[in-house]
C-alpha cells in the first residue's frame, strides 16, 4: 500500500514538469499555428478581400490626401491602414502583412500576461483568443487593416500603462491619452474601459478610484473639446469612428466581441494568474491546439463565400486586361453569378467574339448579364460596358459619379483618364494623371499614358483608343434606363459600330427571339461582316427549320457545317426523347455549346439578386 502511495506521490511533480515543458514550447507552437492559419486562409481562400479593398481605395502621397484624415479623431489610423493596403497588390504580400500584425498582437498580449501574472504559460490560451477572433473578422470584406492596427495600439498602450508604476509616468500617460484618442478615435474608448478595469483590480486605497476617474474625466474632456472647439462634428460621428458600436450587423458583432474581450483581459488574466499548475493545465495547453484552432477553422469554412471569391478573381483578371483568362476560366468553371457572366460577355465583346462564343459559357441571367440593365448599384462595373461599346461620355459620367461618392479609386480615375484623352480634354486628363503619379502602385501606368497628352494623333493611333473613337456615336443623345433603346440609338448614330450591333444580337439570342434575329441578319454585310457569327448562324438555321421559311441574309452565306451540327444535335435529342438528363449525359461538349441547347433547355430568370447571393453592403 505504501508502495502505491509512493508511486502516486511523484505524479504531481511529473505533471508539473510536463506542463512546464509544454509551456516552454507552447509559445512557438502557437506562433506557428497562428501564422499558418492566417496566412493559409488569406492566401488560398480569402484572397478576394485584398482585391476588393485595394480597388475601393487609393493611397495618394500628397498633403491634400492626408488632410482629409486629419479632420477627425481616428482619421490617422485609417490613413495608416490605407498606407498598408498598398501591399494588397498581390495576395502573397497582403497575407504576409496581416499575418505579421496578428503575430505582433499575440506577442504584445503575451508580454502583458507575463507582466501581470509573472508566468509564461498562464494565460496563453487567453492570448490566442483576440488574434483568432480578428482572423475571423478578416474574412469579412468590410473588415479593414486599420481595425487590426487599432487593437494592436490598444495592446501596446496598455502594456506601457501596466509597466508605469510611478506617479510621474502615470501623469505622462494621462497627458498622452488625448493624443491617443486623436490617433485612434473610438479605439481609445476601448482602451479606457480596459485600463479602468485593470486599476480596479490591481490598485489599493484611493488610487483604485483616483486614476480611473481622472482618466474618465480626461477622455470626456477630449470628446467635448473635439465636439465644441476642435473638429466641430456631431458627437455621434466622434463616437462612431472608426470603430462602429451602433451597427449590429453580421460584421460588427465579431468586432464588438473582440472589443469586449480586450476590455475584460485584465479580469481574465488576473483569474488565470491566481491558478496554480494543475493537471488541468496540460489539457488547457493541448486543448487550445486540438479544439480552439480546429473550431476557428470550421468557423472560417462556414463563413467563407466561394461565390464572392470567384467574382473577385474574375473581376481582377478583367481589370488587369487578362480577357483571355476571363474567358478560359469561366468556360472551365461555369457559374450562375450574373457578375461573372457579365464579365465573360464583356471579355468576349472586347475580343470580337460575343456572338461566336457566348454560349460556350453558362447564360442563366438573360439580358441582365449583358449590361445589368440600369442597375445603379453596379455603376463601377457598368462603366466598362459603356466604354466598350463606344458610349465614352456615359462611362465618364459613371466614373465621375463614383469619384464623388467614394473618392478616387484605381478604377474610376483610370476610366476618367481614358475618357478625357479620347475626348481631347488633355488639361483635365493631365490633372488626373498627376494625381495617379502620386501613388506607388499606379505611377508607372500614369507615366505610360502621359505620352498621349496634347497629342490627338497619337491617341487615334493607339490600338485601344483608336478602336473606341471609331465606334463612338456621331450625334449626342440622352442615355436611357432601357438598354435596348440605348443600343438602337447608338447604332442609329453610328451604323458601323459592330460591338453595339453584336450586343443587340446577343440580347435577341438571350431572349430567344428568332424572328427578330432573322430580320437583323440582312444588315450585317453593310456593317462589314463577311461571315455570319456562329451563334447567329445557329439561330438562322433553327428559324428556317421551325418556320420553314427562308431568311434574307443580305448576301451572306450560312455555313454548311452549321447545318451538319444541327442535324447531329437533333439526332441526339430525338434519340432520348427530349430527356434533359440523358441528353446532357450523352451529348458532346461541342454540341452543348450551341444556341440550340440554350433555346431548348436554357432558362431566363432575370432575377439579379436570386442568382447573385452576395452581401450588397460590400458595394
Amino acid at each position: 500500500m505504501k508502495k502505491k502511495e509512493g508511486k502516486y506521490s511523484i505524479k504531481p511533480q511529473f505533471l508539473q514538469k510536463k506542463a512546464e515543458s509544454i509551456s516552454g514550447y507552447g509559445t512557438h507552437i502557437y506562433v506557428f499555428l497562428l501564422f499558418a492559419l492566417s496566412f493559409g486562409y488569406l492566401q488560398w481562400f480569402g484572397s478576394g478581400v485584398f482585391f476588393h479593398q485595394e480597388s475601393k481605395s487609393m493611397f495618394i502621397y500628397s498633403f491634400d490626401y492626408l488632410s482629409k484624415y486629419l479632420s477627425r479623431p481616428g482619421g490617422l489610423l485609417v490613413y495608416s491602414g490605407n498606407f498598408l493596403t498598398q501591399g494588397y497588390f498581390s495576395t502573397l504580400s497582403g497575407s504576409l502583412v496581416h499575418s505579421i500584425l496578428f503575430l505582433i498582437l499575440f506577442l504584445v498580449l503575451k508580454s502583458v500576461v507575463k507582466q501581470l501574472s509573472q508566468k509564461n504559460s498562464t494565460g496563453l490560451f487567453l492570448i490566442l483568443l483576440l488574434p483568432l477572433i480578428l482572423i475571423v473578422c478578416q474574412a469579412n470584406y468590410n473588415y479593414y487593416i486599420f481595425h487590426t492596427l487599432g487593437f494592436l495600439l490598444i495592446a501596446i498602450l496598455f502594456r506601457i500603462s501596466v509597466a508605469a508604476k510611478s506617479k510621474t509616468s502615470r501623469i505622462i500617460l494621462l497627458l498622452i491619452f488625448p493624443l491617443f484618442y486623436y490617433l485612434t478615435g473610438t479605439f481609445a474608448l476601448v482602451f479606457l474601459g480596459m485600463y479602468i478595469l485593470h486599476c480596479s483590480l490591481t490598485e489599493n486605497g484611493n488610487e483604485k478610484y483616483v486614476f480611473p476617474l481622472i482618466h474618465l474625466a480626461v477622455s470626456l474632456l477630449s470628446v467635448i473639446l473635439s465636439f465644441k472647439l476642435i473638429f466641430l462634428q456631431p458627437v455621434k460621428t466622434l463616437l462612431g469612428y472608426p470603430l462602429v458600436f451602433n451597427d449590429y450587423s453580421r460584421f460588427t458583432i465579431p468586432l464588438l466581441i473582440a472589443s469586449g474581450l480586450i476590455i475584460l483581459y485584465p479580469l481574465l488574466i488576473r483569474f488565470s494568474g491566481h491558478s496554480r499548475v494543475k493537471i488541468t493545465e496540460v489539457y488547457i495547453m493541448t486543448g487550445s491546439i486540438f479544439i480552439l484552432f480546429p473550431a476557428i477553422v470550421l468557423i472560417l469554412v462556414w463563413q467563407n463565400n466561394p461565390v464572392l471569391e470567384r467574382i473577385m478573381k474574375t473581376e481582377k483578371m478583367f481589370i488587369e486586361g487578362q480577357t483571355d483568362k476571363v474567358i478560359t476560366h469561366f468556360e472551365k468553371n461555369p457559374s450562375n453569378s450574373v457578375i461573372e457572366q457579365f464579365y465573360y460577355n464583356l471579355a468576349l465583346s472586347q475580343k470580337g467574339q460575343l456572338c461566336d462564343r457566348m454560349f460556350f459559357g453558362r447564360q442563366t441571367n438573360g439580358i441582365m448579364s449583358l449590361s445589368f440593365e440600369g442597375n445603379r448599384d453596379q455603376a463601377s462595373r457598368t462603366m466598362y460596358y459603356y466604354y466598350n461599346i463606344g458610349l465614352v461620355n456615359e462611362a465618364r459620367h459613371l466614373a465621375f459619379e463614383q469619384y464623388v461618392q467614394n473618392g478616387y479609386t484605381p478604377g474610376n480615375i483610370k476610366m476618367l483618364i481614358r475618357t478625357e484623352l479620347i475626348n481631347g480634354n488633355f488639361k483635365v486628363a493631365e490633372r488626373y494623371l498627376n494625381v495617379l503619379k502620386k501613388t506607388w502602385r499606379y505611377r508607372s501606368w500614369a507615366e505610360k499614358h502621359e505620352k498621349y497628352l496634347f497629342n490627338p494623333e497619337l491617341v487615334k493611333a493607339d490600338t485601344e483608343f483608336g478602336e473606341i473613337i471609331k465606334i463612338m456615336p456621331e450625334n449626342d443623345f440622352f442615355i436611357l434606363t432601357n438598354e435596348t433603346m440605348n443600343i438602337d440609338l447608338l447604332i442609329k448614330s453610328n451604323p458601323f459600330n459592330r460591338k453595339a450591333f453584336e450586343y443587340k444580337m446577343a440580347r435577341l439570342l438571350l431572349e430567344k427571339d428568332l424572328i427578330e434575329v432573322s430580320e437583323e441578319v440582312k444588315k450585317m454585310k453593310g456593317i462589314g461582316y463577311s461571315v455570319i457569327p456562329r451563334h447567329i448562324d445557329e439561330a438562322i438555321v433553327a428559324y428556317r427549320v421551325f418556320s420553314e421559311k427562308t431568311t434574307d441574309t443580305g448576301g451572306l452565306v450560312s455555313d454548311n457545317k452549321t447545318l451538319q451540327r444541327f442535324i447531329a444535335y437533333s439526332d441526339i435529342v430525338k434519340r432520348y426523347g427530349g430527356d434533359k438528363l440523358q441528353i446532357e449525359k450523352n451529348m458532346k461538349r461541342s454540341e452543348k455549346n450551341t444556341f440550340w441547347y440554350y433555346l431548348q433547355f436554357g432558362t431566363v430568370s432575370g432575377n439579379f439578386m436570386r442568382n447573385n447571393p452576395i452581401d450588397r453592403s460590400i458595394y
